[in-house]
């Protein structure tokens, strides 16, 4: 019976520390202009140049540094946004800020990373992670994407 009640509670942990981390779905889009908000600093501490994302599209992820399908897509995006010669950026919303700077550079992340102090989390209702905004050349947002998403859908969301 012990041995039961340690995999029930196991299962338990599962569900809930990767509740919020998962395979995903298009969802509603945000309004407005989404690049002039992202005015939380980067992981290096300065703050971002919002126009230096203007005039190309743009896959804005939000992720943690601890969930998979994050790291399972950051990749995806940096290969979609390579293909089509637009920007890449990405808000950790969650976890710690010296792992995400791990991540970025594991990972060669090529553009802006930032690190959210909630600000945003709460503004796009982040819930789960990872979310992804397909910012037009303008920064508003013409599509979004819940979860891990592949290179393939990326690219012809962009």
């Amino acid at each position: 019976m012990p041995l039961q009640r340690h995999s029930r509670l196991a299962a338990i942990v599962l569900v809930v520390g990767f509740g919020a981390c998962h395979r995903g779905s298009k969802v509603p889009i945000p309004e407005g202009d989404i690049a002039a908000s992202l005015t939380v600093p980067s992981l290096a501490g300065d703050q971002l140049d919002v126009q230096s994302l203007e005039g190309k599209p743009t896959l804005l992820l939000f992720v943690t540094p601890s969930c998979v399908h994050c790291l399972a897509t950051i990749p995806n995006a940096i290969a979609a946004a390579h293909q089509k010669n637009a920007n890449v950026a990405a808000v950790f919303v969650a976890g710690d800020r010296d792992r995400a700077q791990r991540v970025v550079d594991q990972l060669k992340f090529p553009g802006p990373a930032l690190f959210d102090d909630g600000t945003l989390r709460a503004q796009y209702h982040v819930d789960s992670v990872p979310l992804i905004l397909v910012l037009g050349p303008d920064g508003h947002a013409k599509d979004a994407f819940e979860g891990e998403q592949s290179t393939a859908t990326l690219f012809d969301a962009l």
